[in-house]
């Protein structure tokens, strides 16, 4: 069936707030997106011992962003200039790094982090993009530099070349939120005493215990100046009714996150505080940093205050709402970047809804559907949603899922199948008891709730260019550098086997240099960044007497991200087919077209287009080869473990904006794909290969067998919004659905949005602001992104149903 090619969403219709919102939360929403006129932003505050050496920014937690490489040394220099000294307590710098880590936390979110309550709101706390002095001596910050220098060497040197980059990266875990909304900071602060008072523990374990007292201590006299704010305020209102609020704002300060929350609206406060200061504690403003199955922990509370009439379900909905907003000010951090408050795809804070329980039953609840009310009628980019979906997952849910994605221009969900997602962890080790309780982090990555430090987009390793070594005999085409293994001339090669095999040569040693470059990375963050507030939240940590940096969690990862799946595995099948099978072409023929990027040689490219098999059609031959080298990769990343922490290396695909940044400095591949043109992204098939309809494209999908890449798999289909509104073609795409849980991936986007309406974005940015697409695994407002992934998104297939 052909796209409707004519339909164009006016831009009123794209992604505005639904007209039900309360006057409270519409003025709180338009208020946040006032960057430029409001007063109050969320702009990142550095913080500094004062010493000549000091660091505030670490680089190298963000070097898995190719387009911030050239930007880092200024970001470091800027927030070292403009940072605020904090006077030190006395005997500072006689405390181990640890303790001193946690006493400048304290002294920076007890007196200097601004605190401030907007008009009207429910749920307080703002100011948490911090950037943290590292608090080092001056030997320490000798070798700390000296590491990030010889790290920065060689990461900037594989990116160059295109096969990859990697970094330390913060964020990406879900701590365990629901600890503290049960037990408060006061049951860690005294489990976290006993252990610093304990004789026979380890000096390192008293160190960390001590460390994760102060934070718990801090966190309570944070949350005791938002109650003295409150009374402040309420002294000064003339309102009755905002006076009683603000009055019972500050009894709920008083009281959560140290004790355990007694009823929603504490839950929810409870939640917020303790999630803003891991920000804060990390310097890293929201990426991957995920609250988890909230639908789930914070359900007891919702269902208790209903059940006793303490509060509606509306009241609980304009709750929702006001917790839905703070999340998007971590945007604030770079809000004078670009356009449109510097707002970008960047800083995903994924909440889950669904799944199953420990039972193995669905576990949705009359909040899951309160959720998705607040989702669809704030529609804000944060905090991200992702459903979970299972065999027993209810029509109705199912049912409202579908009508969502079909109405919203660009899809609000992320889609995790359990079945598959579940397989992947059991794979990769992690206890069966447990498995039930994953939730996705940052776009996709799957991990287990509050004891799992998995370190996601850590390393990201472009596949496709292993293709472009085997036929330079391991050298990068455009500067002749040697990268990989001396594979031989491959017109030598008498078979395909042998081409496959220098294939596997070369991808292997692509992915140990990036990891050989990573693990300088982790070594570097283990020995000089602990961050004890958030070692506080994560199982594993106390126990072990290990930061979570240092590999304290109890379950400890770092995931290796696959680019170019697709681009690979279609090029590994027309050099079998084309060269090998048939014959049709000579290996020195192909070459010669690929030296000159196809310049002279169009008649062969078309050839390797459309006479070659291709990922994605349900053709066995080529899902065959994609599924060999998905196994490969993965299995050989799984072997590795990291020297300083003993963090294991797993596989995924989250191709992000790499598929984009890398395509110019990979050649021209044997799938008939210029230099410069797009790589494929996640597990999708290249865009225009897949030619026989989504089911044959899950079915490809299926046959990858990804319980090898337990970090999940993005995958992500459009589809017509015309299409969707007649109800038959929605019971089709529930059916899909069901069907992709049964034989598909782990994880799947959908884009709803035609591609008149992209094409009316970009000659009119301002007048689509609003407008939401999934990319890989994650929302982008579709304006704020580069012209060429914009292009990519228009030219993706869209399927009929």
């Amino acid at each position: 069936m052909p796209v409707d090619t004519c339909e164009v969403v006016t831009p009123t219709l794209v992604w505005s707030p639904a007209e039900t919102l309360s006057p409270r939360v519409r003025r709180l929403r338009d208020q946040y997106w006032s960057f430029y006129t409001r007063e109050y932003t969320n702009e990142v505050r550095a913080y500094t011992t004062g010493t000549p050496w000091d660091h505030v920014y670490s680089p190298w937690n963000w070097t898995n962003v190719p387009e911030m490489m050239l930007f880092l040394e200024g970001a470091k220099a800027y927030l070292r200039a403009a940072a605020t000294k904090v006077d030190l307590p006395p005997d500072f710098w006689k405390e181990p790094l640890v303790i001193r880590r946690a006493l400048f936390f304290r002294e920076v979110v007890e007196k200097y982090l601004p605190v401030q309550i907007l008009e009207g709101e429910l749920i307080v706390g703002s100011h948490f993009n911090a950037a943290l002095s590292r608090t080092l001596t001056r030997s320490e910050a000798r070798r700390f530099a000296q590491m990030e220098k010889r790290f920065l060497k060689e990461v900037f040197r594989l990116d160059r070349l295109g096969v990859g980059n990697c970094g330390a990266i913060p964020g990406h875990l879900i701590p365990n939120y629901p600890r503290v909304l049960r037990e408060g900071f006061r049951a860690i602060h005294a489990e976290a005493e006993a252990v610093a008072q304990d004789p026979k523990a380890s000096p390192q374990r008293r160190a960390l215990a001590r460390a994760i007292a102060i934070c718990a201590e801090a966190a309570r006299n944070f949350a005791a100046r938002y109650a003295a704010e409150a009374r402040r305020l309420a002294a000064q209102e003339s309102d009755p009714a905002r006076r009683a609020e603000l009055e019972e704002i500050a009894r709920i300060c008083d009281r959560v996150p140290w004790e355990p929350a007694q009823t929603f609206h504490e839950a929810l406060q409870s939640l917020w505080f303790t999630h803003m200061l891991v920000m804060v504690a990390e310097s890293y403003p929201g990426p991957g940093l995920s609250p988890g199955r909230i639908d789930q922990y914070l359900y007891p509370y919702y269902r208790a205050d209903i059940a006793a009439g303490r509060l509606t379900r509306q009241q609980a909905k304009e709750l929702l709402q006001c917790f839905w907003i703070k999340p998007n000010y971590a945007y604030d951090y770079q809000g004078w970047v670009g356009t449109n408050q510097g707002i970008n795809s960047s800083f995903g804070q994924l909440v889950t809804l669904g799944g199953t329980n420990e039972k193995g039953e669905d576990a949705s609840n009359e909040l899951t559907a309160l959720i998705l009310d607040v989702i669809e009628e704030m529609n804000l980019l944060e905090p991200k949603p992702n459903i979970r979906l299972h065999a027993r997952t209810p029509d109705w849910l199912l049912q409202r899922v579908v009508d969502m994605v079909a109405s919203a221009q660009g899809s609000p969900f992320l889609l995790n199948f359990d079945e598959n997602s579940i397989a992947g962890l059991r794979w990769e080790g992690l206890p069966e008891e447990k498995l039930w309780d994953y939730a996705p982090v940052g776009c996709l990555e799957n991990t287990l709730q509050g004891c799992d430090r998995s370190g996601t987009v850590d390393v990201n390793l472009n596949i496709a260019k292993a293709v472009e070594l085997v036929l330079q005999d391991g050298r990068d085409a455009a500067t002749g550098e040697q990268i990989g293994p001396r594979t031989g001339d491959p017109r030598a090669f008498v078979t395909f086997d042998q081409f496959f095999d220098a294939f596997k040569r070369q991808l292997k040693a692509i992915l140990e240099a990036l990891i050989a470059a990573n693990n300088i990375a982790d070594t570097g963050r283990a020995r000089f960044e602990p961050t004890p507030y958030l070692s506080a939240l994560v199982d594993g940590c106390l126990e072990s007497g290990k930061d979570i940096t240092a590999g304290g969690a109890r379950y400890n990862f770092i995931t290796v991200e696959g680019v170019a799946l697709a681009t690979a595995a279609d090029s590994l099948a027309a050099i079998k087919k084309l060269v090998y099978d048939e014959k049709a072409v000579s290996m020195e023929e192909l070459v010669r077209a690929l030296d000159a990027n196809f310049e002279g040689h169009e008649s062969l490219r078309q050839m390797l287009l459309h006479k070659a098999p291709k990922y994605g059609n349900d053709d066995p031959e080529a899902d065959e080869i994609a599924r060999e080298i998905s196994r490969f990769w993965t299995t050989e990343a799984f072997r590795h473990t990291t020297p300083e922490t003993g963090k294991r290396y797993r596989g995924g695909y989250l191709s992000w904006n790499y598929w984009v940044a890398y395509a110019p400095r990979t050649a021209a591949t044997p799938d008939g794909r210029r230099r410069g043109q797009f790589l494929s992204n996640g597990v999708c098939p290249v865009n225009g290969a897949d030619r026989n309809g989504p089911t044959a494209v899950i079915r490809s999908v299926g046959r990858l067998g990804l319980e090898t890449a337990p970090n999940g798999a993005s995958h992500t289909m459009s589809f017509s919004p015309s299409l969707l509104r007649n109800p038959e073609n929605r019971t089709k795409l529930a059916a899909l659905l069901r069907a992709y849980g049964k034989i598909g991936g782990t994880c799947l986007q959908l884009n709803v949005v035609s591609p008149e309406t992209l094409r009316a974005a970009q000659r009119d940015p301002d007048s689509y602001r609003n407008l939401l697409v999934r990319v890989t695994g994650y929302n982008a407002y579709f304006v704020m992104l580069g012209r060429e992934i914009q292009d990519e998104i228009i030219a993706r297939e869209s399927h009929a149903l």
